[in-house]
């Protein structure tokens, strides 16, 4: 398990590489925001010794935008209460310097554990149209969005995104199936807003009984917008392993899951 966990952060130092360097001339501020899809366990996360985040619990997002360009160092992820490492200290850290991107803690389709970014997409839309973005992010096969005899999303693999442009107004009736194959549960109904990216996100494990889905609405024109975050009924939780990789991004403040 600790070899597994040591492996994990290095996914999430290698993710984070990726998106470190700022373009030339780029002047965006940066958005990120690191959102949990996996079930895990409560724990703590320190920066040079002290605790910034305490108790991360199952569910919770973060808004990392305030360090964005900053480098964190000796970062690390105990047990809650404790001082009990679970990974670290992670020597150096670099924040991305711009851009509007999440990174999302989830299962991969095999069920192990993992940190993927995405960029999204903050291109402004049509006038009274919205953006939705559809994020494969769950321990299940490939899967089609089905709406009545429709497929207008097909053979959505994990970890990949789909996006569509369509009117403002609630959409209902959506089901998820296995690509090609007859619907095997429903997907919440939604709202898409004109001038805003709606982001949903399929998460947990199939098998595991913690399929559900988590919500994210980004305003289109707007790269230094902050996401809004939510989460569907159905329960969540983080593994503090993951939060360790992650702890790239550590902050002092949470921003709390609201209910979509």
């Amino acid at each position: 398990m600790k070899k597994a966990l040591i492996g994990l952060a290095a996914t999430a130092v290698a993710a984070i590489a990726t998106f470190g360097a700022s373009p030339a001339g780029a002047q965006q501020a940066a958005t990120i925001t690191l959102l949990h899809g996996i079930p895990g366990a409560t724990v703590d996360v320190a920066v040079n010794g002290q605790v910034v985040i305490p108790n991360f619990a199952p569910g919770a997002t973060q808004d990392l935008s305030s360090f964005a360009g900053q480098t964190l160092t000796n970062v690390e992820v105990r047990t809650a209460g404790s001082t009990t490492v679970v990974i670290g200290p992670i020597p150096s850290l670099a924040v991305p310097a711009s851009g509007n991107v999440t990174v999302v803690a989830h299962l991969t389709e095999t069920g192990t554990p993992t940190l993927t970014p995405f960029v999204n997409d903050v291109s402004p839309t049509p006038a009274g149209q919205g953006r939705l973005t559809v994020r494969h992010t769950a321990a299940a096969p490939a899967v089609d969005i089905v709406v009545g005899t429709a497929r207008p999303i097909t053979n959505l693999s994990n970890p990949n995104e789909a996006k569509l442009t369509l009117p403002a107004g609630p959409l209902s009736g959506a089901k998820i199936a296995p690509t090609g194959g007859a619907p095997i549960a429903d997907v919440p109904a939604v709202n898409i807003e004109a001038g805003k990216n709606l982001i949903v996100y399929a998460v947990g494990s199939l098998s595991g009984n913690t399929f559900t889905y988590l919500t994210q609405s980004i305003t289109t024109g707007e790269a230094g917008s902050l996401p809004d975050t939510g989460a569907e009924s159905l329960p969540l939780a983080l593994v503090g392993a993951l939060v360790a990789g992650a702890g790239i991004f550590m902050v002092a403040s949470t921003r709390a899951r609201r209910t979509a």
